[in-house]
């Protein structure tokens, strides 16, 4: 696994949970094309994941409740509808070139989002996953990372994006006193639903990743 992942699982640590597989073989068909393997690999290990209460990794989901769509057929559908509806509308708004969205040529694959409907996404350019890079989609904005999905979650968490401010929103403790401190992540969904991280008690005010496994005698 790439160089960019390891550090990022170093980062988190490892999980005391085992969500359910992916089957990501059938992405080709369901959702039109391969994802970047650093990307498998973190929702293998993790599933979904929500970073400080704020911004958010999707991991694909087999069941969405009455929808007739679901697994990465719905992930797809879901992009080319109501993503695609918000991209246009700002197009609109600020009377700018179109910007595509997959399945267009090269269009941009939503694979996560903060509270502020700022997504993250694939530039899907090219045969090869491995080689898209990142993008933030912020209010018809597009500010293009020279990089991956790994590189570019460790680059957030170690505040060396330039952007941050529109991906991880800090609270202000003059505004936000009342508020607990969020740990750096915790669980949301796998594939088939499960909430892992309401089966989990985080401790009140902590910072702490509260998953990472003990090591041997502790």
């Amino acid at each position: 696994m790439s160089e960019w992942f390891e550090r990022l699982r170093s980062m988190m640590g490892e999980p005391l949970y085992v969500p359910a597989g992916v089957p990501w073989e059938g992405a080709p068909v369901e959702l039109g094309v391969q994802l970047p393997s650093d990307y498998r690999a973190f929702v293998d290990l993790y599933g979904g994941v929500s970073f400080a209460g704020e911004w958010g990794v999707y991991s694909p989901r087999l069941h969405l409740g009455s929808m007739a769509l679901s697994g990465m057929a719905r992930w797809r559908f879901d992009n080319n509808t109501e993503f695609r509806v918000q991209v246009e509308m700002e197009d609109e708004f600020r009377r700018q070139e179109r910007t595509a969205v997959y399945p267009d040529p090269s269009g941009l694959l939503y694979w996560g989002r903060n509270t502020n409907h700022n997504h993250l996404c694939w530039i899907t350019e090219g045969s090869d996953p491995d080689r898209w890079d990142v993008a933030l989609w912020h209010r018809g904005m597009i500010d293009r990372f020279d990089g991956g999905f790994a590189e570019f979650v460790v680059t957030v968490l170690e505040g060396r994006y330039r952007r941050e401010v529109d991906v991880l929103v800090k609270g202000d403790p003059e505004e936000w006193d009342l508020l607990e401190p969020e740990p750096m992540w915790r669980p949301s969904l796998d594939w088939t639903g499960r909430d892992w991280a309401a089966e989990w008690e985080v401790p009140a005010g902590s910072t702490q990743m509260p998953w990472r496994r003990q090591s041997p005698g502790h």
